[in-house]
């Protein structure tokens, strides 16, 4: 009797054990299938960061030439030949065409796989930089394109204008000249157009600083998860 007692006890701790046996390595390979998912969320925006880092100071070059143009256009439009001020009219109406890539983050939110990341901290950063940030980079473009359309507005209801390598500039500069040397609302739109590009400016930098340093922190990560 007390060898059947034992063998059933025997039996009955050999499917214990088969049974922790076997969570344990569902445990494992759903732990190591969660950190695969987790690398290839850091790996995917860290990516995305990178060539947002890249477009953000290409356009930040193109926007430190405007301001140069439009100082010179407002404080001393005299000086501009007439061959000059045809291009820079071209240029004034540029408006900033940056895109960025955050079809990546929002795959990652939509399908969940973000929320794989387990630091905590750096995934509310990481929330913090495409849905807050990343929507002031589309309110200032958003603001840039009204600047260039009020500019564009004035041109069209005052001056003839022929087709350009951007956008428009003055048909007939020679005979325009003079009148919009002293032309005080066009000098306003310019005005109003530094302004926007100088604020842009300052969140251009910011914001590049802020991504480069949330990549560097992703690619550390990326290198103890490695």
């Amino acid at each position: 009797m007390k060898n059947v007692i034992a063998r059933g006890g025997i039996e009955f701790l050999a499917v214990l054990l088969g049974i922790s046996g076997s969570l344990w390595l569902d445990d494992r390979s759903t732990y190591a299938q969660e950190r695969k998912y987790e690398i290839e969320a850091y790996q995917r925006l860290s990516n995305a960061l990178a060539l947002d880092i890249e477009g953000l100071v290409e356009d930040a070059k193109e926007n430190v030439r405007m301001i140069e143009v439009l100082n010179l256009m407002i404080n001393d439009i005299e000086s501009i030949s007439n061959d000059s001020m045809v291009l820079y009219i071209d240029i004034t109406q540029s408006y900033s065409d940056m895109e960025t890539h955050i079809s990546d983050y929002e795959t990652l939110k939509n399908t969940g796989r973000l929320y794989n990341i387990t630091d905590l901290d750096m995934l509310q950063r990481i929330i913090d930089m495409y849905d807050k940030k990343y929507g002031e980079i589309n309110d200032w473009k958003a603001e840039d394109k009204r600047a260039i359309w009020l500019q564009d507005e004035f041109f069209i209801n005052n001056y003839a204008m022929q087709p350009s390598s951007k956008w428009t500039t003055l048909k007939n500069v020679s005979q325009d000249r003079s009148r919009l040397n002293t032309d005080k609302t066009y000098r306003n739109h310019l005005v109003f157009l530094y302004k926007v590009k100088t604020q842009m400016r300052i969140e251009w930098e910011n914001l590049q600083k802020d991504m480069i340093d949330l990549n560097n922190d992703i690619i550390q990560k990326l290198q103890e998860l490695n």
